[in-house]
Order: C-alpha cells, then structure tokens, then sequence
C-alpha cells in the first residue's frame, strides 16, 4: 500500500492520510483524478511541489480543524492537498499561487506566517479544486474560497 504513482511526479504514500489509525480507509487515498492533473500541470509549469497533507479521513480532518462541517473539509472530499512552502522565495510563493489560479484550482488557503508558522517549515500553500464537487457538495463548500490561517 501507498507505493503506486497518481501521476508521474506524486505518489500514493504523499496523499494518503496521515493519521495514526492502521485500518484508516484513506490510506488509499483516491484522489480526484481531475485535481491530481491539476497539481500534476502545476508542477510541471513550477518545481517540485513538496505534499505534506492530502486526502483525509474524517476523524483525522476534524483532528486537526474541529471547526468542520458534518462531511469535514475539501480534504475529505478528495479534492484538496496542502504543499509545503517554508523553503520558498515570497516571489516563488506567489508565482505559485498565480499558476495555480491560471490552472484552476477554486480553493486557496495561505499559512505563511503569524505566531502559528514562525517555524518556516511548517508554512504551506492549502490548494483545492472544490469546482469539481457534486452539486450537492458545492452547496456545502462553495464554488471558491480563499483564506489564510
């Protein structure tokens, strides 16, 4: 398990859940394959794009954000993943950003700093395509957002 490309620059093992539960039904993550090209042509157009959360199961979701919804968030739902960016430039985070717009992606959170992300490492860029949602799902999350941590 978890050894398996989605596309040629990003693996099972990097979108699987990250919670401590063995039977986790996220560890295969299933991806949103529409999402996966999505971050597939962003890399391609950027650089490596370091993945440090994608799919989530619920439990793990709430765990980290119990401010959520009955269904979780985007992470849930397979249309989400959040990449590290500590390492970058603000120029590079924002060419990232600008990229990831052009592509499509509806869905952008920042944690680039404030008492929470002094530690560089820990700074990230929440990218997602909720666009790609059910109806139904679209209603509960929306057609876009954007905010920061």
């Amino acid at each position: 398990m978890g050894t398996g490309l989605i596309t040629p620059h990003f693996s099972i093992a990097e979108m699987m859940c990250r919670c401590s539960n063995p039977n986790c039904e996220r560890k295969n993550p299933d991806m949103n394959s529409d999402m996966m090209k999505m971050l597939e042509e962003l890399r391609m157009q950027t650089f490596a794009l370091p993945v440090s959360s994608g799919a989530r199961c619920l439990d793990h979701d709430i765990s980290i954000s119990p401010k959520k919804n009955r269904y979780g968030g985007v992470h849930v739902q397979s249309v989400a993943c959040d990449i590290l960016v500590g390492h970058l430039s603000s120029p590079m985070v924002l060419n990232l950003i600008d990229k990831a717009r052009a592509i499509g992606f509806s869905g952008l959170g920042v944690a680039l700093g404030g008492s929470k992300f002094k530690d560089r490492k820990k700074r990230f860029l929440h990218l997602d395509a909720r666009h790609l949602l059910s109806e139904d799902m679209r209603k509960v999350f929306g057609e876009s957002a954007v905010w920061s941590y």
